[in-house]
């Protein structure tokens, strides 16, 4: 990373930060103004968003998947507009709209000195998840893959770490949390995008197609005798949301990463069907085709 991308990254951090005082019913109208015109006129990755929810809900007429498919583009903005509404926002208010409904599973096991890892998805605001060190006394980290891009790296790690929120690549996970055994901390690992690997073993049936998954969260679970939870981001209305953990493996209790994998496939995807305009649907989720297991 050169000094160019590094002034450029806080310059428009800098942007977003005096445009995060805007009131979020402002940044609602802008951002409904961008999902007309990359949904209807330049089309943004319209093919794309089409051809998923299609494929995903066969049972669903032309009529309904349009109507999703225009409450995804403009979900999917309100989104960036609450990403930057929450770099003017205060840790009370980021509270009242991110609530946690049961934080008491993530403080017993780091009572028993277990580390989580958090499995997720790109539901409800994933990015909102910066908020989460504002309910716990431990250290949080986001599991993630370098941007290719100088400038993006450093806006988005400025954003990701204005609540305390700790970055760590998937690269040095696996030695970093065996390092840090004597103080246990929650690390989030969302792994629903399309993976590079067509290893069978990590093949699910999702969305009513087969479907290759990341098993980088699973393996660096049962690699590190971490603990495994779901976290489910539910969106209750415009700019709340409601966050639940659900318990998917504990140490010791003998599941394999295809095991973990596989609840939290399960578990996505009744997510997705109960909110289907609140999942990335413009991502290239299946360019890499499965064949029926």
């Amino acid at each position: 990373m050169n000094i160019a991308h590094k002034a450029t990254g806080l310059l428009l951090y800098g942007i977003f930060k005096l445009s995060g005082y805007l009131p979020l019913r402002v940044l609602y109208l802008k951002a409904d103004v961008l999902a007309f015109l990359f949904g209807r006129v330049f089309r943004y990755r319209y093919q794309v968003v089409v051809q998923n929810l299609s494929r995903s809900f066969p049972d669903k007429n032309y009529k309904e998947i349009r109507a999703l498919v225009r409450s995804f583009y403009r979900h999917f903005f309100r989104v960036f507009a609450e990403v930057v509404r929450s770099q003017g926002m205060s840790e009370a208010e980021a509270k009242q709209r991110f609530a946690i409904k049961n934080p008491e599973l993530i403080r017993q096991l780091h009572d028993n000195k277990n580390n989580i890892i958090a499995l997720g998805g790109h539901t409800g605001n994933w990015e909102w998840l910066i908020m989460t060190p504002l309910f716990f006394s431990f250290s949080i980290y986001t599991l993630y893959k370098p941007l290719s891009s100088g400038t993006a790296e450093v806006l988005m790690a400025k954003i990701r770490r204005r609540f305390g929120l700790k970055l760590l690549t998937m690269q040095q996970a696996g030695r970093y949390i065996l390092s840090k055994q004597d103080f246990p901390a929650l690390y989030f690992f969302v792994g629903d995008q399309s993976p590079s690997h067509r290893n069978t073993e990590y093949r699910f049936g999702f969305l009513n197609q087969p479907s290759f998954f990341f098993n980088g969260g699973a393996r660096l679970a049962t690699a590190t005798g971490s603990a495994v939870i779901y976290q489910s981001i539910n969106r209750i209305k415009p700019g709340y949301y409601e966050i639940t953990h659900q318990l998917i493996s504990v140490p010791g209790d003998g599941m394999t990463d295809r095991e973990i994998l596989g609840k939290y496939v399960s578990l996505l995807e009744a997510d997705i069907q109960r909110q289907p305009e609140c999942w990335l649907w413009s991502h290239k989720r299946w360019k890499h085709r499965a064949d029926t297991p």
